[in-house]
């Protein structure tokens, strides 16, 4: 991604990084989290917590500071999300956090919904 993009993408209103996010994930089949002895989380304005993603390491890695700062940027393969990982965040009753910027907090998404989107 050229820094343009890169610079234009951070400065996205919440909705508009949402499908820039389905969008990226369905080209690359893959979407991005920061892990250290577990994945990195966010609570939402009710205290619901949630799996944070981006759809590419570079955002992911540009988050991996203060309280993620030990966190490194790590991948997760799009059909496994799918297959796998949606239906224990249903039954851990987690969200999805999707792309969170410096600048702004992530959207959240129930994960059927999120992969309904993906698919």
């Amino acid at each position: 991604m050229s820094t343009g993009k890169f610079t234009s993408a951070v400065d996205l209103s919440g909705p508009d990084r949402v499908q820039l996010f389905i969008r990226k994930v369905k080209e690359s089949q893959e979407l991005w989290g920061l892990y250290v002895d577990g994945w990195a989380e966010e609570a939402d304005g009710d205290g619901k917590k949630g799996l944070v993603v981006w759809p590419d390491e570079q955002h992911a890695r540009l988050c991996a500071k203060d309280k993620w700062g030990q966190h490194s940027p790590k991948s997760i393969k799009l059909s496994s999300f799918k297959d796998r990982w949606v239906d224990k965040l249903v039954r851990m009753r987690l969200k999805v956090a999707v792309f969170p910027t410096p600048f702004d907090g992530p959207v959240f998404i129930e994960p059927t919904t999120l992969r309904s989107e993906l698919s």
